[in-house]
């Protein structure tokens, strides 16, 4: 068995500009997601994929694996993370059976252990691939709302209603973002990160960080030792 790990890292963020590379005591996110796969007994080799140099840099000193920057037409905000992920595969003169995905905006509670045990559910219950899920408890998508044509509240799901009690509410989940691990096949014939054979890897509660205020709020509690990330 042959595993890729690829850290996507895009310079560009309008959210919070410079996110991939934000530090936690000391450390950048980026560094961190590296560490990740790096620390994982089954995976043989970590790569960058990034449309900046800095990055490349930060990387190839974390102990990761460079092609290069990213060409142009996977460095905008448009670009798909499975298109990132063909490419660089189809680049690589080497034949890899899994390829899993670590995203730096995700660090919070993932463990280089829960690759291997991702990988290992897949080849138990004969899957294409498993992903990192967290239970949403709320808002929970029942009782969200929105505003008609002609400007009154109704459920954004028809047939739903927020007035059902929590206990009574369906269970939902929601892509943590920390790892997507797929056979390398299945990515290049279905052309996703999520074929009809996905089975769910569910963690705690991981903080996606979209916003600088997502970040601040992971480092507050990251402070507090109220969450942990892996490398520090």
């Amino acid at each position: 068995m042959k595993v890729l790990a690829i850290v996507p890292a895009r310079c560009k963020s309008k959210g919070f500009p410079g996110k991939n590379v934000a530090k936690l005591k000391g450390k950048t996110l980026l560094e961190l997601a590296i560490q990740v796969g790096i620390e994982c007994e089954v995976i043989d080799d970590v790569y960058i994929s990034t449309d900046c140099k800095e990055y490349e840099e930060i990387a190839l000193q974390a102990g990761a694996k460079s092609l290069g920057l990213r060409p142009k037409f996977l460095a905008s905000d448009t670009a798909k993370s499975v298109d990132v992920v063909v490419h660089l595969i189809n680049s690589l003169n080497v034949q890899y059976d899994y390829i899993v995905l670590i995203q730096p905006t995700s660090p919070s509670e993932r463990q280089p252990e829960d690759i291997e045990r991702m990988i290992s559910a897949i080849k138990r219950k004969r899957a294409d691939a498993s992903v990192s899920v967290s239970k949403i408890e709320d808002p929970h998508p029942y009782k969200l709302k929105s505003i008609n044509a002609n400007g009154f509240v109704e459920s954004f799901i028809n047939g739903s209603t927020s007035e059902i009690s929590r206990q009574l509410l369906p269970k939902v989940y929601t892509l943590n973002g920390a790892f997507y691990v797929s056979k390398a096949d299945s990515i290049l014939s279905a052309g996703t990160l999520l074929p009809e054979k996905t089975i769910p890897y569910i963690m705690d509660a991981v903080i996606n960080i979209d916003s600088e205020f997502d970040f601040l709020v992971l480092e507050s509690m990251v402070l507090r030792d109220k969450i942990k990330v892996f490398g520090l």
